[in-house]
């Protein structure tokens, strides 16, 4: 009896394994009701794990169910509270939700594990918290440290040039926006177009043109390309004019 007790619970733990990966994959593809299904069924089989409980969380997170999602994250991060991709998640919604007291003292419980993988993000998330609270140079000081995590991480370079180029801290504003498109990081818009503004501030016509330009190109579908044609037409038509003026006064 108890060898047949044991091999039916491991081919549930193997079926609910199977559930979870499929409904992971499901979530990360965006379609939230297969997601769904698939990690109800893995909880079904396998009640209390708290990957799935945390997973479970977010995909009912995403079908606007937002109270549910809280009880299922919870409940993943009493029965670990080692849990920190639940603590992380619950605190993003926290934040979504306006309650940014509360996200940030999730957060830094996070920070308090010093093997989580993805702590660049959670400094990341914190500087958003000051932002919200208007304390810029805290956010900076948040969003140097990620970059002291890493370069690849878009979101960091990019809102950190934003914060620069609004103290007209130039120089540091490009060094921070080139940043943000460069590896991983290359196939995001926004930071071009930043920059593209920047050059244009700085009167750098050519510059400013060669961003917009590489945006029309390379994202010809996004609002920043539709942006980006006509910021170039401005600066198409000043070249034209300014040339002309030079012309007629030769």
């Amino acid at each position: 009896m108890t060898s047949c007790s044991s091999g039916q619970k491991d081919n549930s733990d193997k079926k609910a394994e199977l559930f979870y990966t499929y409904g992971t994959q499901k979530m990360i593809d965006q379609e939230y009701s297969q997601a769904l299904e698939a990690l109800e069924n893995a909880n079904q089989l396998k009640p209390n794990d708290t990957k799935t409980l945390n997973n479970l969380g977010l995909a009912y997170f995403f079908k606007d169910r937002p109270e549910k999602a809280k009880r299922l994250i919870l409940k993943a991060i009493e029965i670990d509270p080692k849990n920190s991709d639940a603590r992380n998640n619950l605190a993003s919604i926290y934040f979504k939700e306006g309650k940014i007291d509360l996200a940030e003292k999730q957060y830094k419980e996070v920070l308090k594990d010093l093997v989580y993988r993805y702590t660049y993000r959670v400094k990341y998330n914190l500087s958003l918290i000051e932002l919200k609270r208007g304390n810029k140079q805290k956010a900076k000081d948040y969003l140097k440290e990620v970059l002291g995590y890493t370069l690849d991480y878009c979101p960091a370079p990019y809102q950190l040039g934003i914060l620069l180029h609004e103290e007209g801290k130039i120089a540091e504003a490009i060094k921070n926006f080139n940043i943000a498109k460069t590896g991983k990081c290359k196939d995001q818009p926004a930071a071009y177009f930043e920059l593209g503004k920047v050059y244009q501030t700085l009167g750098e016509e050519e510059k400013a043109i060669a961003e917009f330009n590489h945006i029309i190109e390379a994202f010809p579908r996004t609002q920043y390309a539709k942006r980006s044609l006509k910021f170039k037409n401005k600066l198409m038509k000043k070249i034209y004019y300014s040339k002309k003026n030079k012309n007629n006064n030769l």
